[in-house]
């Protein structure tokens, strides 16, 4: 489904734990996203992501326009969030939980 897309936008008010923005970062897809709950601690503005204020569609059609006329832009975000997401993953995660729990 991912591949008949070309970026992932969310504009929810409330999200702590953003496992649709997650799973649209490791499939490397650009995110837009509000700049609620959790998001601000899972994405780095303009560097693994775009983060906007919550109920500006202005500010969402701004960023689409931005990022469809910077190829380049795109390639840095989406590459720096697979790197992110990469290193959340589980097999590599579960060791610190491990370790954490042991002591």
């Amino acid at each position: 489904l991912s591949k008949d897309f070309d970026i992932f936008i969310s504009t929810t008010n409330f999200d702590n734990m953003p496992v649709s923005v997650m799973e649209a970062m490791a499939l490397g897809l650009p995110v837009i996203s509000t700049n609620v709950g959790g998001m601000p601690f899972l994405i780095e503005n303009s560097i693994d992501g775009i983060l906007l204020p919550a109920n500006s569609p202005e500010s969402f059609v701004q960023a689409i326009e931005e990022l469809c006329a910077d190829p380049l832009k795109v390639q840095n975000i989406t590459k720096n969030a697979r790197a992110k997401m990469e290193n959340l993953d589980w097999e590599k995660v579960k060791h610190s939980w491990i370790a954490l729990l042991d002591n």
